[in-house]
């Protein structure tokens, strides 16, 4: 039988490091982690100053009645209505001198309203005249003969333009006797905006 001989290896020196070798590929990116926590809230900064006030659309109005009970003569082209009574108009609303035509100075959009109550059912007809001319919307033209109108509408109206309500026959001319002690007429004016 042979025998072996076994030799023991003993380390030499460590020789010199080698050159870096090339960047490796980037790996996959990893996953998203969690969100952190809300920071605190900051401070509340200092209010601003006011502004300046806007202006109140609603302070250009009028109101005026008929509450004599006066006896119109109410001509085939149309009758203007005067309004002498419980007038409450802003600066720039003005009445004529016959309280028949109010002078709205303020251009804008504006509701205007009117009521007339006779004491005696008439085939006549009412509407509101701007500017000199008939206005279609606020016309009432009944086919029977009733003691009551009113109406309402919404219009732009330019600077200094003029409003009147009227009545006018629907068949021939006539009288209309307009109660008194109460609302025989009355127109309202608002400017809206």
């Amino acid at each position: 039988m042979r025998g072996f001989l076994c030799c023991a290896y003993i380390d030499g020196a460590t020789g010199p490091i080698g050159p870096i070798g090339p960047t490796g590929l980037t790996g996959a990116t990893g996953a998203t982690g969690a969100a952190g926590g809300t920071g605190a809230t900051g401070v509340i900064g200092a209010a601003g100053a006011t502004g300046v006030t806007g202006p109140n659309p609603t302070a250009t109005a009028g109101f005026a009645a008929n509450t004599a009970g006066t006896s119109l003569s109410v001509a085939l082209g149309g009758t203007p209505n005067p309004q002498p009574s419980a007038q409450v108009f802003s600066a720039n609303i003005t009445p004529n001198a016959g309280n028949t035509v109010f002078t709205v100075a303020t251009a804008g959009r504006y509701r205007i309203s009117y009521h007339v109550n006779t004491t005696a059912s008439l085939l006549m007809g009412s509407r509101l005249v701007i500017n000199g001319v008939n206005n279609t919307a606020s016309t009432i033209a009944p086919v029977l003969s009733v003691s009551s109108y009113e109406n309402e509408i919404e219009i732009d109206l330019a600077a200094n333009s003029t409003v009147s309500l009227q009545l006018y026959p629907l068949l021939l001319a006539g009288v209309a006797v307009l109660i008194s002690g109460g609302a025989g007429a009355s127109l309202m004016i608002v400017r809206l905006s």
